[in-house]
């Protein structure tokens, strides 16, 4: 989601990134001039981000904490400046049942205006819901309708919980209004069943252009396998 991110925040802003990870996307952003501090619940991740932010002299740019998404403001309780022009996640906010507790902590963490970047795992993926039809297994789309589901993150089954975009707006207010949506993506195949295109890179391609072009259509925008949605701290 690096490019969502690059987009969205200008260097010199403060940011807190939800669900770091080893720092990838953290590093990213201060090597552009942004200020960012991360949190995630692993702690072998957040080692690997110190040692990412060291070995590149990045130190003053970024700090890492251990934390889930749901307890941010216990995470950051060491942090002299708690405040933020920006938050973004990908991905954690999947692994959250109840946001309520992560909607209030960033209520107070970004300042009026602040804008929240996130990409979910959605409930509605059109491109799932057609490969599992056409391949006589609705179950393998119908999972994402359970209250909570199983995914694969490499070789690890976690529990996420999927939404909708109306969900999500719903689950972030009071206190953020949604600007922007867009699917991720809407006209390539998910990646667990991307293997067999990757024999026709000419297809790939042409298919990420013209995703990039009609992802942010009405209609469209709501079956990407992920969303990507850009909500704003209410004044």
């Amino acid at each position: 989601m690096t490019s969502f991110e690059q987009e969205t925040f200008q260097p010199g802003q403060r940011l807190l990134e939800v669900g770091c990870g080893t720092g990838d996307e953290a590093v990213a952003l201060a090597s552009r001039g942004c200020n960012v501090v991360g949190t995630d619940p692993s702690k072998e991740m957040i080692r690997v981000a110190r040692g990412k932010a060291e070995a590149l002299h990045l130190e003053r740019r970024l700090t890492f904490f251990v934390g889930y998404a749901r307890d941010l403001e216990r995470a950051l309780a060491s942090e002299a400046d708690a405040s933020f022009d920006g938050s973004y996640s990908s991905f954690a906010l999947s692994y959250e049942n109840d946001l309520a507790s992560v909607r209030n902590a960033l209520r107070r963490l970004l300042r009026p205006g602040g804008i929240l970047l996130a990409s979910v795992m959605n409930r509605m993926s059109g491109l799932e819901w057609a490969l599992a039809l056409g391949s006589l297994h609705p179950a393998l789309a119908g999972r994402r309708l359970r209250p909570r589901t199983l995914h694969k993150v490499g070789v690890v089954e976690t529990t996420v919980y999927c939404r909708t975009p109306e969900q999500l707006r719903r689950a972030l207010s009071p206190g953020f209004r949604l600007e922007r949506l867009r699917g991720l993506p809407v006209m390539l195949p998910p990646h667990y069943v991307n293997r067999p295109l990757l024999r026709w890179p000419s297809l790939v391609s042409a298919l990420g252009k013209l995703d990039a072009r009609v992802a942010g259509w009405p209609v469209l925008r709501d079956l990407g396998d992920h969303n990507v949605v850009w909500f704003r701290r209410s004044e």
